[in-house]
């Protein structure tokens, strides 16, 4: 006599596997979710990344040492100048004239030294020079009257018209160092203590995504603009509200010097920029190192 299964067992018992199944299929993909992120956190030690950085560059703010009207414009805007290049110039027709002046001066006063029976003393060899520091300035300020370039770089924003009247000191015409450019990343705190002076780096521009070009950390800024003080001395400090359980790292600046970058890719001053550190061998081993010493000792 053949001993009956209770009805039903082989449909729970294949309900008990795929239940049984489903959850190894779960716990596989949280281990490796769990690990792609492990991975992911150990490349982002290893090799510190954003892509929040701009290229920056040193500008120069050209100002005549003279004041008077702009007679004449040489450069457009966005032109690219060198060194020495005439920017514009300022009517020189007054500086000339106390050129003159002071020439005449100088004469009279060599004149009257010459004289017969003049006997030359401390007053007139005073006078003498102080004929001739003013004959020198004038000379000075009138080739101040065309205004050069101090730099090899390009022409921006350029507004200055013929016509307009300059004053000494203003700033006229706005130029873009064309030799002094460089990256600033900003990093996360947490990111730090991976990133030293030195280490190669690799920049990639928004706009040239095909074309990276190599750097090097020049510096790490060692402080930010503080949110939680009072605007003026005597104000009560401004404190923004927090949640208590996000704590959001701060970014600093990371200086990036650009190494030789090629000619056909423009650098232009507020563009967007990837930037990832590749801390060198020696920075790496210098902290373990300093960890044998400590443990020793």
């Amino acid at each position: 006599m053949s001993v009956r299964q209770p009805q039903g067992t082989p449909s729970r018992l294949r309900y008990w596997l795929f239940d049984l199944l489903r959850v190894m299929v779960t716990l596989s993909m949280v281990a490796v979710a769990a690990g792609a992120v492990g991975w992911a956190r150990q490349q982002q030690q290893a090799h510190p990344w954003t892509r929040d950085g701009q290229v920056l560059g040193n500008v120069a703010q050209v100002a005549p040492q003279v004041a008077g009207p702009v007679i004449a414009v040489h450069v457009t805007d966005n032109q690219r100048v060198a060194k020495g290049d005439v920017l514009f110039d300022i009517d020189p027709a007054p500086f000339e004239q106390a050129v003159r002046r002071a020439e005449a001066e100088l004469a009279k006063a060599q004149a009257e030294a010459a004289a017969p029976g003049q006997t030359e003393t401390a007053a007139h060899a005073a006078a003498m020079d102080a004929v001739r520091a003013e004959l020198s300035l004038a000379r000075r300020q009138l080739g101040s009257t065309r205004v050069t370039a101090p730099v090899n770089g390009f022409v921006t924003n350029l507004e200055l018209a013929a016509g307009t009247y300059a004053a000494a000191g203003t700033p006229q015409i706005v130029l873009i160092d064309a030799d002094a450019f460089w990256v600033e990343g900003y990093f996360k705190e947490t990111d730090l203590a991976s990133i030293h002076p030195g280490d190669a780096a690799v920049v990639v521009l928004m706009s040239h995504p095909e074309r990276p070009l190599d750097g090097r950390v020049a510096s790490i800024a060692h402080g930010i603009e503080r949110r939680n003080v009072g605007r003026a001395p005597g104000d009560l400090a401004q404190v923004s509200p927090t949640f208590e359980w996000i704590r959001l790292a701060q970014r600093i600046p990371v200086r990036i010097e650009l190494i030789d970058p090629p000619a056909d890719v423009p650098l232009r001053i507020g563009t967007t920029a990837s930037v990832t550190v590749r801390p060198s061998a020696a920075a790496d081993i210098a902290p373990n190192a300093a960890d044998g010493r400590a443990g020793g000792g």
